[in-house]
């Protein structure tokens, strides 16, 4: 069991660092395409749940939902800019992604909080 934590910890701190690299060249590179910094979030921590589950390491479902979110919208975003022409969306990656995982948070501790009021018992 420690070694499923400690391999746990290695992931999580490995998808930290990706996380704070990705934030950083997407914010000195102002060329990327539009929509691909939030797509960029979104790949690392998909990547990081595809990892952890490929060691036996369960999958975290907080990242999971947020890198969901997070590539779609980011995939969205560029698609209709290239192919529909849609104007670029000046939506900072950092506040986004910080306005992103707030609202996930609060969705989860909603959806949480209506589970455990509906079952009678005490919260995950």
């Amino acid at each position: 069991m420690k070694d499923v934590e400690r391999r746990s910890g290695l992931y999580d701190a490995l998808g930290w660092g990706a996380l704070f690299i990705w934030a950083g060249v997407a914010s000195f590179v102002r060329d990327l395409p539009t929509g691909a910094g939030v797509f960029g979030v979104g790949a690392i921590l998909l990547a990081l749940n595809v990892a952890r589950r490929l060691s036996g390491i369960p999958a975290d479902h907080f990242s999971l939902v947020l890198g969901s979110i997070a590539a779609v919208g980011g995939a969205t975003v560029f698609v209709l800019h290239q192919w529909f022409g849609m104007p670029p969306a000046e939506l900072p990656l950092l506040p986004t992604i910080f306005l992103g995982i707030g609202v996930v948070i609060v969705a989860y501790a909603v959806a949480s909080w209506r589970r455990t009021r509906q079952s009678g018992g005490t919260p995950d």
